[in-house]
This record gives C-alpha cells, structure tokens and sequence, in this order.
C-alpha cells in the first residue's frame, strides 16, 4: 500500500511485473543497451516517474534558473496601501523578519491586505513554514503536523487578531515547505490562493548512503493537515488560476512593472495607453493675432501657451499573478469601507 495514500502513486490497476524481472530480459534479449546503460534508464526513469518524491541528494531542488539564495524577506509597498511580501528562503529567523515588515505596517496603518509571494520557493524546514504561516493567523486555530506533534497558532497581541486580507502567489515551482505554509494559510481561512497549482512535494525527508557514495533523498513520511488528513498531497491547487509560462514569471518577478510599464493614467492602477497632447508652441503670428483682438502680448502668451495640468503617469502592474491578486485587494478594500 502507497504510504502517501493513492493520489502519491498514481501506478494505475494493471499490476506490473517485478523491475529485476524485466531487467534480465532485457539484458538477455535486446543488444542496444549495456548492462550499465540499462541500469542507469532504469533509475532514471523510476525517479522522474516519482517526481519529487525519490532524488539524489546532490541534485537540485528546483529547476528554476532565479530560485533565489539569499536569505531574507523583501518587502514593498503597491498604490500605497497594499503590502507585499516575497519569502527568499524558509529558515527559523524568516518568522522574525516577517513579523518585522508586519508590525511596521501596522504602526503606520497606511496597508490594506497583503500579498505574500511564494513562487520559486522551496524547503525543507516545516517547523520554520508553520511559523512563517502562524504570523498570519489569528490564535488558536490546528496548522498542521510534520511528525513532531499538532502546530497551534500562537497567542499575539489584540491588535494581530485583526488581520488584514491576504493573498498568497503560488506556481508549479513552490515546492516542499513553501507549499505548506500556502496550504495551511489557505486552510485556516486566511488567504485565497492565486497562481498555479504547486508541485506537490509536502513531505518529510530522509537521506539514505548508496553504493557508489551517492545520497538518495526519499520521502518518507507525508505532513498532516489539522484534520489529520495528507496536506496538499496532488500540490495545492489554486482558487484563482493563473497560467503564465514560467520564463516569462521570472521576468515579471524581476520587474513586476515591466519595460513599458508607465502609462497615463486618470487615477488607479488600471491607467489607459493615451497621453496628453502637448500645445503648440507660441509664435509671432500668434502675438500679432492677440494684439488685433484687443489683448496685450503678455495676455495673449499667457492665454495660449500655458499648458493644461498634466496628470502624473502611473506605473501598472503587468505581473499577471500579482495584478490578480492586488485586483481582488482592492475590492476587498472598497467593500470593507462601506
């Protein structure tokens, strides 16, 4: 019996002979492959089929070209009043960071609901995701148990249980710990999910030595939801799809403004392509023209050359992901007032 339950192994109803079975027959009968070829493709394909479940140690986590490094937590500010938060590594010093960039909005109170970026993120550390989720939730409310007993959210100041809307972005790249931590702001009613669905690699790993000195990296225990139940065992599936080919998220990421990202705008994010026309420059049959009307040359220049009020340009979020997600902000923010 799959030890991740039926969604994990995904083997289908026919049953399949033994590996070592097949193996022999195929280095008796066919000549195209060696022995250690064949060996090879068989390990190869058994781990690509086991997706994140089964990998060698020494390969990486994720195939992302801008998984980020560094460790810390970036934060800006979007329309100045919505917060957003991306998470560079899952560690036990990231819940300080964020609980930081948390209580200085709150300070100031100038934020409406936050956006908290897990894209291209992943990890091992589900104590560090439980905490991270936890600056999130109000007191009291089962998260999610990863083998070392049932996590609660802690007790926080009166003025945290009052937590503001947030969003959570998430894509096929948010692996590991990282996806726990959306899966459980999304259980606990938190946070609405936006993006694509995640890679589906909550569990608990081992290391194990193998012969030729390699490591083996195996999924040996599946972390549990406040039910009890697989936490997101398929990947966490979003509430808002969005699907953006992942090169180009990378981009967005980056520079969620884009190149040509600032546009006339009337006022709000979702600025129009038109801009102002410039008047035309005063010459002297205009100053002549004025005079024959009656007006003084200084009248007549000031009459035809000042210019109209211009409105600021804007720049707008074409970051697919996060334009929904401050989208749905906004609404949640004009409701609220009213």
């Amino acid at each position: 019996m799959c030890v991740f339950g039926t969604a994990w192994c995904g083997l289908g109803a026919v049953e399949a002979p033994p590996l070592n079975e097949v193996l022999e027959l195929l280095k008796t009968h066919q000549h195209t492959y060696s022995a250690e070829e064949l060996n090879k493709l068989a390990v190869e394909g058994l781990l690509q089929r086991l997706g994140g479940l089964a990998r060698f140690a020494d390969m990486p986590e994720t195939n992302s070209a801008t998984a980020s490094a560094t460790v810390g937590v970036t934060n800006r500010l979007f329309d100045g009043k919505f917060g957003y938060v991306r998470i560079s590594s899952i560690a036990p010093g990231t819940r300080a960071e964020v609980e930081r960039i948390l209580a200085g909005a709150g300070t100031n109170q100038t934020v409406k609901g936050w956006v908290l970026d897990l894209r291209f993120l992943s990890g091992r550390d589900f104590g560090a995701a439980a905490q991270i989720a936890d600056a999130f939730i109000p007191a009291g409310k089962p998260l999610m148990d990863w083998g070392q007993g049932l996590f609660v959210s802690s007790e926080k100041p009166s003025d945290k249980e009052k937590l503001l809307p947030l969003t959570v972005l998430v894509n096929r790249q948010t692996r590991g710990a990282a996806e726990a931590i959306a899966a459980v702001l999304r259980g606990a009613g938190s946070a609405l999910v936006i993006g694509g669905a995640t890679a589906g690699e909550v569990a608990r790993y081992e290391e194990f030595a193998l012969s030729n000195g390699r490591k083996l990296r195996l999924a040996v225990a599946p972390v549990k939801g406040a039910d009890g139940s697989f936490l997101a065992p398929t990947g966490v599936q979003p509430d808002i799809g969005v699907s953006v080919p992942e090169a180009e998220e990378q981009g967005w990421m980056e520079d969620p403004f884009g190149a040509s990202g600032v546009v006339a705008s009337a006022g709000g994010a979702s600025g129009t392509n038109s801009v102002a026309k410039p008047r035309r420059r005063l010459t002297e049959a205009d100053l002549v023209r004025a005079r024959r009307e009656g007006k003084s040359g200084t009248q007549g220049t000031n009459a035809v050359s000042t210019p109209a009020p211009v409105t600021p340009p804007v720049r707008v979020v074409r970051d697919p992901s996060l334009a929904r997600a401050l989208d749905l902000l906004k609404g949640l923010s004009v409701i609220r007032t009213q």
